[in-house]
């Protein structure tokens, strides 16, 4: 979204994400995506001096944003109104597990604990199975969204009324408030509310599922709407599955297995050749490396490749902004360059460097 923003990194290992496999060319393929374009500096926080440093920054920046457990940034003098004297205005985003408050504030975790507790993990699963653990870290992704929306909205209020902020958001709030409207289901009660794989949305329709091709790829049937399933059942000769109401109940266990039939006779390319041109909410489930290269991302601009022309990297992109510019920083990568913009001189850079200060 056009900000520049400044990593502080700590002088021992650093951000241990830069080293995670797979790798696009030196680093991690996961830290590549995430810090494109950010500058790096090491600070040693936990020196007078190093937390010195960070106020002299906080003067020029809008916005802090931290991720530490609550009470660490007490301890290392780093506080609200530590910020707040270095700049009145200041915005302060903390983003932590489980916030500043409560029972389970000061407890680790990670995306998975903070789905459990939000009764995520247990939505993905079917009855008299184990949840399973979700590919994707959506607590994590749902934590970092809320964090952009209420940054920008505390921008808009300070450009309102000049007040800054201090925005407490937890991961675990982010992804229960984000699943709110499937959860009520299975909170109400009474005989309505559904089980596990049991709901319009986790399984519980054959109009809602995935189905197995003849070559072992799969497809996604999402026709929820009759005009919609009216369509792929035409196509598939099955015009009798329009007697199923897509609502679940025993009444889908047949529909369920004439539609598992009836896909597993073709491959995925014929259903995707068959599929050219028909609007029924049914697609091709396709691995990361085709999603990348999809030409509906590439219309977009948003598809993206990075590494070696052996084996690149390729992803879709935010649509929130124009492409990111550069790599992503090595550890301290910036730090020569951040300063001599606050205006210290090579030879203060060599002594603060000497003394542990910086990295």
């Amino acid at each position: 979204m056009g900000a520049e923003v400044l990593k502080v990194e700590d002088p021992g290992m650093g951000d241990y994400a830069r080293v995670a496999p797979p790798h696009i060319g030196p680093v991690s393929a996961f830290f590549h995506v995430m810090n494109r374009g950010k500058r790096s500096v090491v600070i040693d926080l936990k020196k007078d001096e190093g937390r010195g440093l960070l106020l002299r920054l906080v003067r020029d920046v809008d916005i802090v944003f931290e991720q530490f457990r609550p009470g660490v940034l007490d301890r290392l003098g780093l506080t609200y109104e530590a910020l707040r004297q270095a700049r009145p205005d200041i915005i302060l985003c903390s983003l932590s597990g489980y916030g500043q408050d409560g029972p389970l504030a000061a407890k680790a975790g990670h995306d998975i604990n903070y789905q459990a507790l939000a009764g995520t993990l247990w939505l993905g699963g079917l009855e008299n199975q184990r949840p399973p653990v979700p590919a994707i870290p959506f607590a994590d992704l749902c934590g970092s969204l809320h964090a952009v929306s209420a940054i920008v909205a505390a921008l808009l209020q300070r450009e309102r009324t000049g007040e800054g902020a201090w925005l407490d958001l937890a991961m675990a709030d982010c992804i229960a408030a984000v699943a709110a409207p499937s959860v009520a289901g299975w909170t109400q009660d009474g005989q309505d509310a559904p089980g596990r794989g049991e709901g319009v949305l986790n399984g519980g329709i054959a109009q809602y599922d995935t189905y197995e091709t003849k070559d072992g790829g799969y497809l996604a049937v999402g026709a929820l709407e009759p005009k919609f399933f009216a369509l792929f059942a035409g196509l598939a000769g099955h015009p009798e599955w329009m007697e199923v109401p897509p609502v679940p109940g025993p009444h889908q266990a047949s529909l369920r297995a004439s539609v598992r039939r009836v896909v597993a006779d073709k491959t995925r390319d014929e259903w995707v050749e068959l599929l050219e041109g028909v609007d029924c909410c049914v697609s091709p489930v396709l691995n990361p490396a085709e999603a990348a290269r999809h030409p509906q991302f590439a219309a977009r601009s948003l598809a993206r490749v990075a590494g070696e022309s052996s084996g690149p990297g390729c992803w879709v992109d935010s649509p929130l902004g124009p492409e990111v510019e550069g790599p992503a920083p090595t550890q301290g990568q910036h730090t020569d360059e951040v300063l001599k913009e606050w205006g210290f001189t090579p030879e203060d850079v060599a002594d603060l460097r000497a003394r542990g200060v910086v990295g």
